[in-house]
């Protein structure tokens, strides 16, 4: 992969100096908004441009871009469509690398929008100015201060963001913290005229503080470079996609929306295949895969072994595997022969599934804790789905030493785990509490649980075989 495109695309995560070009004191300018965000976080080098100069938040605003007296590495660009050729020329004379074009009205408006945008292109490139958009909302990096909206996260994590919508990308950006991780840093590149979301693609794939990706698509330019980018990238950290416009319907959406051309869905799945992409069907799978990619080991297969308290979450699960393509095979002799000790007294199904019945679930550390360790020592096993409920428990001391009892085992087991809740709102089962901060993802639902099974097994076949 080029190295050229990671050192370009550096001062656009980490600028020195920022230029927000078009602001003016009304609440709802975007670069209004974005100054007051970057005040608030203490970003030193802060440029203000406005013909009518004067000063804003206390900060001195510039007539122009080629009048303020430092480098300029990012310039945010909230001006009208007939100024920006002029000021992307200031731009390119002036040195700045990376300028953020938020308004639209180019190849998504027809044949004269796009050679609209090809010829802001080409002034551009004339220096070293690189354009993200049209139709975003630019880069985020919280470790460096850049941050466009007050009410996104301030401090980085593992997930790096990429989307060709700007209201998904702050969306996308709230859930991952909702799920209890940060973004490291993430890009809104609207119509990818100039900068592709692949470029992007390639600088996170070779970012230290990104160890998942997760994009939203609409469309691609250079189907062959994504693929070459996205199979190198993988077999090192997992990139977790959501594609828009996959109907006609969808697909001219697109199109009037980023201008970005769709792909096919045959052709994408068959991309994603090949390439170790870990495609979903909503935000919520995303997220759901996010979790598991991140914080399980990768699985040696698809074996999965099935442990519930209540025995119809263990049908639902047996179904859900076999549909997603798990395997639920037989337990040995042995573990068979240790799981009937353990359950001989509740009188329960010791085979694959192990279903102990809503008794085990009033003596967790004995039966639960037990049986976890059992099965994941079992050699027929891979990944484990353990699903308990039972009688509403809310008993902090107590359901601290059952969750430590409980992850300790997991731990040592060393297969990847998740839990299944389960729970009706309002029912408390307090040990889940705990666990939902550790490393082992807890989710609501079997379906949502086997899924993420499903996709850590997907993405753990291709780095296995793309050694």
């Amino acid at each position: 992969m080029k190295r050229d495109i990671t050192e370009q695309l550096r001062p656009l995560f980490f600028p020195k100096s920022i230029a927000l070009v078009g602001i003016s004191e009304v609440l709802t300018n975007v670069s209004y908004l974005f100054l007051n965000t970057l005040l608030e976080v203490g970003f030193s080098k802060i440029y203000p441009v406005n013909p009518k100069g004067g000063e804003i938040l206390g900060v001195k605003v510039y007539p122009g871009i080629k009048d303020i007296p430092g480098e300029v590495d990012l310039a945010l660009l909230t001006v009208p469509r007939k100024a920006i050729p002029g000021i992307l020329r200031d731009c390119a004379e002036k040195g700045v690398k990376g300028a953020i074009l938020y308004s639209g009205g180019f190849s998504e408006a027809g044949a004269e929008g796009k050679k609209f945008e090809e010829k802001i292109v080409r002034i551009a490139n004339k220096g070293v100015t690189r354009i993200i958009g049209p139709n975003c909302v630019g880069t985020y990096n919280p470790s460096a201060k850049l941050i466009p909206q007050t009410i996104l996260p301030k401090e980085s994590g593992p997930v790096a963001v990429i989307s060709h919508s700007g209201f998904l990308f702050y969306y996308l950006i709230m859930l991952i913290a909702e799920r209890g991780l940060k973004p490291s840093k993430g890009v809104s590149c609207g119509s990818d005229c100039d900068l592709t979301c692949v470029d992007f693609l390639e600088y996170f794939g070779q970012d230290p503080d990104t160890k998942v990706i997760v994009a939203y698509l609409e469309g691609i330019r250079d189907g062959k470079r994504l693929f070459q980018v996205a199979r190198e990238i993988s077999k090192v950290k997992p990139i977790i996609v959501l594609k828009g416009a996959n109907t006609d319907a969808g697909r001219l959406a697109s199109a009037s929306h980023t201008g970005t051309l769709a792909v096919p869905t045959a052709i994408w799945k068959s991309l994603c295949s090949q390439a170790g992409i870990i495609s979903v069907d909503s935000f919520e799978q995303m997220m759901d895969t996010m979790v598991a990619l991140h914080h399980l080991p990768k699985a040696k297969g698809r074996r999965v072994g099935i442990i519930t308290t209540p025995g119809g979450l263990a049908v639902t699960a047996t179904d859900i595997c076999n549909e997603l393509g798990l395997e639920i095979p037989m337990l040995t002799a042995k573990t068979k022969k240790q799981l009937s000790g353990v359950a001989e007294s509740i009188g329960t199904n010791v085979n694959n599934p192990v279903d102990l019945g809503l008794l085990a679930a009033l003596d967790p550390e004995r039966y639960i804790k037990e049986s976890i360790r059992i099965v994941a020592r079992d050699p027929n096993i891979d990944m484990m789905f353990v699903a308990f409920t039972g009688p509403p428990l809310d008993d902090d001391v107590r359901d601290k030493r059952i969750s430590d009892l409980l992850l300790k085992e997991i731990t040592e087991g060393g297969k990847p785990t998740v839990i299944c809740g389960s729970i009706p709102t309002g029912w408390p089962r307090g040990e889940l509490r705990f666990i939902e901060k550790s490393n082992v993802p807890v989710y609501p639902e079997p379906r949502r649980a086997v899924q993420a099974l499903a996709k850590l097994a997907q993405y753990s076949e291709f780095v296995r075989q793309a050694r």
